[in-house]
């Protein structure tokens, strides 16, 4: 997965990403939770690996429902044109309309 991937699947800047990346930051816990669901790791082991200490709560150990697949479509949305991505958010919007039927 590109920088530019993971930025937009975790809404964070792509210059955080490749400043994570070539190590001129450290990795926050906040920038991990961010992060994790994107590359599909659970947080509490992106955590150890950043080299933080992890803490077990509720919130923490919840993970955002679909937050992979969400990361999957956010990633090939910005790579469709203009009009594919007019028709995605079609698709997506009558996928929604037949769940309140």
């Amino acid at each position: 997965m590109s920088p530019r991937a993971v930025s937009r699947a975790s809404a964070r800047a792509e210059s955080t990403i490749l400043q994570l990346l070539n190590g001129a930051v450290p990795p926050s816990p906040e920038t991990v939770k961010d992060i994790a669901p994107v590359l599909n790791i659970p947080e509490a082991d992106l955590l150890i690996i950043a080299g933080l200490t992890t803490r077990q709560s509720s919130s923490a150990t919840k993970s955002y429902r679909n937050s992979t697949e969400i990361g999957e479509l956010v990633s090939i949305a910005s790579s469709l044109s203009a009009e594919q991505l007019r028709r995605l958010i079609d698709v997506a919007r009558n996928l929604k309309s037949e769940e309140r039927n």
